[in-house]
């Protein structure tokens, strides 16, 4: 795709029209290949972008440390660039990236999506998600992070048929075929299971409510343990001499320097500004469209942001018994079975807490605060066992505290996830956008987030050419 660089911060405010025609630097991580790094127009010169700090070290700042964010910086800063991630809460990977169910999405969920192409996303993601945390957290450790292999039900109130389930499963055990076949150091799935496999009406009667289930199936996808993920990545980047952590600090633009580069604008117990930095990396989640914005890049696809809670009960230990489970397909839940034996429980009616515009900035402490946690807990945990009797046993044995949180999702389209013609039931049009060297990256799901740093690593060492080592 041609690449335009960036008129002024003043012209860009000035002549928006103008700006709203330009060709954007867009990137879908698609198929690897060497035309998804190349910058086909540049008439920029590397040397116009790169300020330089003192001792010619090249600055790049990141906003959010989620998933993307903490693994960009890392990979960033093992290539030789000074990285400064920049953080509103108090402790990196806080929300959405470490309240989630950790999923390493292999497609099985996305059977509304008749084309299979975000099924091959998600494999391809997942495929690569082990390898790249792999060269921050220690083998063993990689090795203990998978929670119980997921069993999927289609719930009676389904809006994809059981027929088109099996169908679109058959398509994914064929993709995975090739993927086991590979036999990655640590496996994005568990070998120990066939891809999919139909229970019997008798297993299913065992496990679950066929009042409410229709159709249950075994599968070999697996989910990580996010809080241990992020546990380790927090002290990689704390480690990291190339990296520096600027926390409690709310973004809220960059600006283009004259002499080339940016500055950060931020606010930490006041307002201050940073640089100069040769790139910028947009990896917050929810607030990424705001913060865009105000930079100057014109609203793209239409978005809105679900605020969405999961409940996680401390069982003490691992329990032999409790399936992980994803009930498909519209607006149920799920239920994963860590090893350490913590349960995560999401039931969406009552873990759904609000949605906002696309452009919304959202505070997700100030959301927090009007939260009815109990509600919550007691809701969800109620709606499972009615479809998973042995959740309403978990009730009898889960410690203190019970832990309420999780994030602000962003996703493209208008409505939600119980219309089937949404566009959440695909997870196509995302990647990474731009103008120059600020880049902006939507990184789609949790299981993304690695490969989708590496891809945005390489295009920032596209922009800039690799940093000199000192």
């Amino acid at each position: 795709m041609p690449y335009a660089p960036c008129p002024s911060l003043l012209l860009k405010r000035s002549f928006l029209y103008y700006f709203s025609a330009m060709p954007k630097l867009q990137f879908t991580p698609s198929d690897g290949s060497q035309a998804d790094h190349e910058l086909a127009g540049e008439r920029v010169t590397r040397q116009d972008l790169v300020p330089q700090s003192a001792g010619g070290k090249v600055r790049i700042a990141i906003f959010g440390a989620g998933i993307l964010g903490s693994c960009t910086a890392l990979e960033l800063a093992d290539r030789g660039y000074q990285v400064s991630l920049f953080e509103r809460n108090a402790e990196p990977l806080s929300e959405a990236s470490v309240f989630n169910e950790g999923k390493l999405h292999l497609g099985f969920v996305y059977a509304a999506d008749r084309t299979f192409r975000t099924a091959e996303r998600m494999i391809r993601g997942a495929e690569q998600f082990m390898d790249v945390l792999g060269r921050w957290i220690p083998h063993a450790a990689l090795q203990a992070l998978s929670a119980r292999p997921f069993d999927y039900l289609v719930h009676r109130g389904t809006m994809v048929s059981v027929p088109d389930v099996e169908a679109h499963f058959l398509r994914v055990s064929q993709r995975l075929d090739e993927v086991r076949s590979r036999r990655p150091t640590v496996s994005p799935l568990d070998v120990s299971r066939p891809v999919w496999r139909r229970l019997t009406r008798e297993e299913l009667a065992t496990r679950y409510n066929p009042a409410l289930i229709e159709a249950a199936y075994e599968t070999c996808e697996i989910a990580v343990d996010s809080w241990v993920v992020a546990n380790h990545l927090r002290a990689a980047l704390r480690a990291h001499p190339r990296i520096e952590l600027v926390t409690r600090a709310r973004v809220i633009t960059a600006e283009d320097r004259a002499g080339g580069g940016f500055d950060v604008i931020f606010e930490a117990q006041g307002r201050h500004c940073a640089g100069p930095f040769a790139a910028v990396v947009n990896a917050l989640w929810a607030n990424r469209p705001a913060i865009d914005q105000r930079y100057g890049l014109p609203p793209g696809k239409q978005s809105f942001t679900r605020r969405k809670l999961g409940v996680n009960l401390q069982c003490g230990r691992a329990s032999d018994t409790l399936h992980s489970v994803t009930i498909m397909l519209g607006p149920f839940g799920d239920v994963v079975s860590h090893r350490s034996g913590r349960v995560y429980l999401s039931w969406y009616p009552s873990c759904m807490i609000g949605t906002a515009a696309g452009g919304e900035e959202t505070d997700w402490n100030e959301v927090l605060g009007g939260v009815d946690f109990d509600s919550v807990r007691r809701g969800t945990i109620d709606a499972l066992a009615a479809i998973y009797p042995a959740v309403g046993n978990l009730k009898a044995i889960a410690g203190e505290p019970v832990v309420v949180n999780g994030g602000s999702i962003f996703a493209p389209g208008q409505t939600d996830i119980d219309d089937p013609r949404s566009e959440l039931h695909e997870r196509l049009d995302t990647g990474i956008e731009g103008c120059g060297a600020y880049l902006s990256v939507d990184t789609s799901k949790f299981s993304l987030g690695p490969a989708m740093a590496v891809r945005t690593a390489d295009r920032v060492t596209a922009l800039l050419g690799a940093p000199a080592r000192s």
